[in-house]
């Protein structure tokens, strides 16, 4: 029986030690692979010892080399038991303690991906393991299915790393993270002025417009847009990509905003990536808010937004307030991941899913002293684990809100 017929998700786990939290190593769903962000542990030591820098040869590799050569194995060896690999990776989204360990981290990419995919990377305000440098997930092909890859170029400013503008892979089409540079001049002048003259909307709107011709060479166009996600370093001026984003896209698109870490070009303030589907069977869900649809279901998948407390009215809500008189019954974080998950939950149930059908997760929490609490939440919710990536977040849109989650889910 084909996945279009059954619809079923294959969680995967690899041998070894679990994690011991609730996440499978990857989840395929028909074509796709996607799986869990990787971290160089092997949940007995924390960094594990093999990418552990040598203290007897210290120059040998830096931290973040000896990293990335431990999860990118790490991968390898998911995806294969999923039924894919490295050669299939479509998509890969990367968060690095700090800018400062991309050199390594690149280095190593070079070397697992001679024909590389797109590829995000930013800096996370803070990653889960202490030592922890760099967390990789990633998006495949399975080996056996009918999609294929098909990388794509433009004219627009070429990529200064080892990664792609825009790959297809059957109807949907992945972007690399861009941001507002020409490889020249960092920021440009047409992108607005540097440091604390930096314009959120003259950034969104120069990004953008380059971001369209990559997706113009990969057959889309700005209409085809189903997801957009925007990791802006200060989230107060979300409206300026707001403005530009409404100018400039003609159709409702999942959105998810959030603050990140930092930014690999100096005096940039956003980095939007964005995924676009060329088929004709779009489902819209019916709850809107001014950043666009909570779901957009296309093909076999739904894209969600980026759901956190009060995303749409800008004031947390009263359920997600621990009660004055009972506040060891509860707890902020507890409170706020079931607010979120109930909302995706109808936000999916109106595009033809549910949580049940979830394949891969993004959280980002303001608190990883939060997690542990998240986690025992997000167990009770999941029969089943999908795959998940977890990071620290620099404050979300709205002050108050503790965790954002934007999910992958298939069409029941």
């Amino acid at each position: 029986m084909s996945f279009a017929e059954d619809r079923q998700l294959r969680y995967i786990r690899t041998d070894g030690i679990a994690a011991p939290i609730w996440q499978s190593d990857a989840v395929r769903a028909g074509d796709f692979v996607f799986t869990s962000a990787a971290l160089a542990t092997d949940w007995l030591n924390g960094i594990a010892p093999e990418a552990a820098t040598n203290e007897h040869l210290p120059y040998l590799a830096t931290p973040s080399e000896r990293q990335t050569e431990y999860i990118l194995r790490s991968l390898a060896r998911t995806l294969e038991l999923a039924g894919s690999s490295l050669d299939h990776v479509v998509k890969a989204h990367v968060f690095l303690l700090a800018g400062e360990e991309f050199p390594g981290f690149d280095r190593v990419w070079k070397r697992f991906f001679p024909t590389p995919p797109t590829r995000t990377t930013v800096g996370a305000a803070g990653l889960l393991v202490p030592g922890a440098r760099v967390e990789i997930a990633l998006i495949a092909l399975a080996s056996d299915g009918a999609s294929k890859k098909t990388p794509a170029k433009s004219d627009a400013p070429r990529p200064l790393t080892k990664k792609v503008e825009a790959m297809s892979a059957g109807d949907f089409v992945f972007t690399s993270g861009q941001l507002a540079h020409n490889a020249v001049d960092g920021v440009p002048p047409e992108a607005g002025g540097k440091g604390a003259d930096a314009d959120m909307r003259k950034q969104s709107d120069y990004t953008l417009r380059n971001m369209f011709k990559s997706l113009a060479a990969a057959g889309a166009e700005p209409k085809d847009i189903v997801k957009c996600q925007a990791l802006l370093l200060d989230t107060p001026l979300e409206d300026g990509f707001l403005q530009a984003w409404e100018g400039a896209v003609p159709r409702p698109a999942a959105v998810a905003v959030t603050g990140i870490g930092s930014l690999l070009v100096t005096d940039t303030i956003i980095e939007i990536d964005l995924t676009a589907y060329k088929g004709s069977d779009r489902r819209v869900a019916p709850a809107t808010t001014a950043r666009g649809p909570e779901a957009i279901g296309c093909g076999d998948l739904v894209f969600s937004a980026g759901i956190f407390p009060g995303f749409d009215t800008g004031r947390l809500p009263e359920d997600c307030v621990v009660h004055s008189a009972y506040p060891h019954y509860s707890s902020a974080i507890q409170l706020q991941t079931n607010w979120v998950l109930d909302r995706l939950d109808a936000a999916l149930k109106s595009v033809d899913s549910d949580l049940s059908r979830v394949a891969k997760a993004q959280i980002f929490l303001t608190d990883l002293d939060d997690f542990p609490q998240f986690d025992q939440t997000w167990r009770s919710r999941f029969p089943h684990a999908p795959a998940r990536s977890v990071v620290k977040a620099s404050p979300l849109p709205l002050a108050e809100a503790r965790i954002a989650i934007e999910v992958i889910a298939v069409t029941a």
